[in-house]
């Protein structure tokens, strides 16, 4: 990677087009199926490198306390570099569609693609930085299972479309995790493969059974209800553990897309 390059980095959200939990593992963490879709809803990254002491600045519309980019910067510790990050939020935050693991995962591709790491390093890293950042390293569609570094990448499924609605609240997945208890676990009408499957062959009846979060369990009741309210006619459910959640119908804001991100120099 050239000193003094800039690059203009846009990373996708992600949706859990179906999320159950398995079981709570010994470390702490959630044993997951889910099926993730990346969709055209996306942030903008202005990136420059200049040659410098291993810094990084990060300017952002949206204020973010610890942003996940100085997590990563701080794991290669680069010795001739400064970074500047001119950050443009669009994935709203707290919303269970990837926000800050898609700026983290397409950071780390930028700088593997580019030459400042390796894609093993990249590799190596992305489950340090968060569960769901291994995903948006590459992105599109993908069966996911242990706490989100298994990854199966499958064909893309395109030609859907849908709509994200966000309540004005935000949910954090810390918190949202706490309160999963053991009678939840393992609800799901359908495997992950087997949700895929059913969007493959555009099977609308096993789509619409098979579309769920178990998170729904612990949000709100209005929140869940306004969920219901779609799933009457559409399939829908929340987006990941955040408060967001989606609708799969034609005419839809967004539509499904085949890459975690996409760089121009």
């Amino acid at each position: 990677m050239g000193k003094n390059r800039s690059y203009l980095l846009r990373t996708y959200a992600k949706i859990n087009l179906c999320l159950d939990v398995l079981f709570k593992r010994p470390d702490g963490f959630h044993e997951i199926d889910s099926l993730f879709q990346n969709v055209s809803l996306h942030d903008d990254l202005e990136v420059r490198f200049v040659h410098g002491q291993g810094r990084i600045f990060v300017e952002s519309n949206v204020k973010i306390d610890g942003n996940i980019l100085l997590k990563v910067w701080d794991l290669i510790k680069p010795s001739e570099l400064d970074c500047y990050v001119r950050l443009e939020k669009k994935i709203p935050m707290g919303a269970g569609l990837g926000g800050g693991s898609s700026n983290a995962g397409g950071f780390l591709a930028l700088l593997a693609t580019h030459g400042l790491i390796s894609w093993e390093k990249a590799t190596q890293i992305a489950p340090l930085v968060g569960s769901d950042v291994p995903f948006f390293l590459c992105g599109g569609t993908a069966i996911v299972g242990g706490r989100g570094e298994q990854l199966s990448h499958v064909d893309p499924l395109l030609g859907y479309k849908l709509d994200v609605i966000k309540p004005d609240y935000s949910i954090s997945t810390k918190e949202a995790y706490a309160k999963l208890r053991p009678e939840l676990f393992g609800k799901a009408p359908l495997k992950a493969s087997q949700l895929y499957e059913a969007f493959k062959s555009r099977d609308w009846q096993a789509i619409k059974l098979g579309v769920y979060n178990v998170f729904e369990y612990i949000v709100p009741e209005e929140l869940r209800q306004e969920i219901e309210a779609f799933r009457k006619e559409y399939p829908a459910a929340l987006t990941g553990s955040g408060s967001a959640y989606f609708v799969l119908r034609d005419g839809g804001n967004y539509e499904f897309v085949h890459k975690a991100w996409e760089v121009e120099s």
